[in-house]
């Protein structure tokens, strides 16, 4: 598909996925640098649903929101890293305290 063909992106476009897996990914994510301790949960999860956001983002390169679809994807990787990698010390200290 060229550039003429591809539709334009627009507000809807951010707001509707298209790609369920990279949205649940991008919202699983943050949420676990948001509740540091289901980090440990989530973070993986995020970072799971992320790939495969990306995989189905590579077989649907050309259709509408697909940069939507791949930004949220890497949101949802990056994110759900973090979320994993401060959960272990937040996790580690309040045991540490008992």
């Amino acid at each position: 598909m060229t550039d003429q063909q591809r539709p334009s992106a627009t507000v809807i476009d951010a707001i509707i996925p298209t790609n369920p897996l990279a949205a649940f990914s991008c919202y699983i994510g943050i949420a676990s640098v948001v509740l540091c301790f289901f980090g440990i949960i989530l973070g993986p999860l995020a970072i799971v649903l992320g790939v495969l956001g990306l995989k189905k983002w590579k077989a649907q390169e050309s259709s509408y929101g697909a940069t939507t679809s791949k930004i949220r994807a890497w949101i949802g990787i990056v994110t759900g890293a973090l979320g994993t990698l401060i959960s272990i010390p937040a996790i580690v200290s309040v045991v540490s305290n008992y």
